[in-house]
């Protein structure tokens, strides 16, 4: 009994210090902040209110309220943040697909190759094939052999399954 509880406290320790190691070695900083609730002039007229933070003599805040006071639009593209004029679609969804099956394709004729979603900044590209399970009584399913992201702006196509 007596080597079981040694057992269990050592256990008990490694995990412990294993535990500690991992979030130590975790990025990023912690800051300690208050935030405030800040109204924001321009040219000493109030424009709107945002809640924000200084710290070390410099004051935060949310980029869309910086951009609602200055009147322009604030748009996060990608890894892109725009003020002001914000970028034009350049790929369609039929030129997503295009895209997809020149760089990927061609596939075998019982593919469908087509946009499943899309956010603001990207499609979603599928590519599958209808399997029929029971020629019967016509039941099968989708089997799907990868899924595309395409960049709305720059045509970047990313699968989703690298093989």
């Amino acid at each position: 009994m007596n080597d079981k509880i040694k057992g269990l406290i050592l256990g008990l320790s490694i995990g412990s210090l294993l535990t500690g190691a991992t979030a130590f070695a975790a990025t990023g900083v912690n800051i300690n902040v208050v935030t405030k609730k800040l109204s924001i002039y321009l040219d000493g007229s109030k424009k709107t209110s945002a809640t924000g933070f200084i710290y070390k003599g410099t004051t935060y805040i949310p980029v869309k309220s910086a951009g609602t006071a200055i009147g322009k639009q604030v748009g996060l593209y990608g890894d892109s943040l725009y003020i002001g004029k914000q970028p034009t679609v350049k790929v369609s969804a039929s030129q997503a697909v295009e895209l997809v099956q020149k760089k990927y394709g061609p596939f075998s004729s019982g593919y469908i190759v087509e946009v499943d979603s899309e956010s603001s900044t990207i499609y979603t590209v599928h590519v599958y094939e209808v399997v029929i399970d029971d020629q019967s009584t016509g039941v099968g399913h989708t089997a799907t052999f990868n899924w595309y992201d395409v960049d709305k702006y720059t045509g970047a196509i990313t699968p989703m399954f690298d093989f």
